[in-house]
């Protein structure tokens, strides 16, 4: 977490982000990053990014030096003080960081990061972050479809949809999700949402995804998804017959394994269309494997 500079106006406002990395070799690390960009005027920017790392030294203890670069996928909230009040803007760009490691001997490290985001047809941003990370050790072996590792799970799902509006209205959000195990690194899942209470000309829909994944830990799991929602097309009993449409989703999830059948899962998923309905959705469920 850290102060943002936007590079066209020179005003200033916070920034954070989430950041899962995965070794290559001894000095090459990749990366997925959701990075929100704070609240400029007129503009509340966040999204993904990809990178490949540069690291100077490999399961080293104390200073490490890093760099990395790769495209970010943005969704730029932006308002206006006529109706309409905003309009979500997409697009892409590119995200180029330098970092200050120093890692210490209990897998914990601390790390200090500049990050210059540019964009074809938006505004560049410069930022500086402080932050902390836990490097786990070897990978545990895992088969999907074993005993010990069932194939299919089924998910019940509970939390916030945030629409991204001038306001940024929330309501409730209930989903269900199956997932299937394909490999030890791919799941395909079908999701039904449902939310509530924010102005989005949506009521429900359903995701189908393809989620890259890994093990951290015989309990703890991580993955990122991307796949297409189909929503309804007007929030109006009376339009219900209204065809559908496609949108992006893009989302990021945490499981632990509560016994060998029954898990408890995160996800937070961004919701791109195309006509200024863009959501996150925040899910916490309690899902079973069988």
């Amino acid at each position: 977490m850290g102060t943002l500079e936007s590079n066209n106006s020179g005003v200033e406002t916070y920034t954070w982000g989430i950041e899962y990395r995965e070794p290559l070799t001894d000095h090459l690390n990749a990366s997925f990053l959701w990075l929100n960009e704070g609240h400029l005027p007129n503009n509340h920017r966040d999204g993904q990014a990809v990178q490949l790392w540069w690291h100077s030294l490999p399961n080293s203890i104390g200073l490490v030096f890093e760099a990395g670069v790769g495209p970010y996928r943005y969704y730029d909230t932006h308002t206006f003080p006529i109706d309409p009040e905003f309009r979500d803007a997409h697009g892409w760009g590119a995200v180029a960081s330098a970092e200050i490691d120093w890692y210490l001997a209990s897998h914990w490290f601390t790390f200090l990061r500049l990050n210059q985001v540019e964009t074809s047809n938006k505004y560049g941003s410069s930022s500086l972050a402080l932050g902390a990370g836990y490097q786990f050790a070897s990978t545990p072996d895992f088969s999907p479809g074993t005993g010990e590792n069932p194939r299919w799970e089924i998910d019940g799902l509970l939390g916030e949809r945030i629409g991204n509006t001038a306001h940024s209205e929330t309501g409730m959000s209930e989903g269900i999700s199956a997932r299937a195990m394909l490999t030890s690194h791919w799941t395909a899942s079908v999701t039904f949402i449902a939310g509530q209470g924010t102005l989005l000309d949506w009521r429900s829909g359903i995701a189908a995804q393809l989620w890259l994944e890994q093990q951290l830990t015989s309990r703890f799991r991580v993955g990122a998804g991307a796949g297409a929602f189909m929503v309804s097309e007007d929030d109006n009993l009376q339009n219900a017959s209204s065809p559908s449409h496609l949108a992006a989703m893009v989302s990021v999830t945490v499981a632990c394994s509560l016994t060998s059948h029954w898990v408890a899962r995160v996800v937070w998923d961004r919701i791109g269309t195309g006509d200024d309905h863009d959501a996150d959705i925040l899910h916490f469920g309690v899902g079973y494997k069988f």
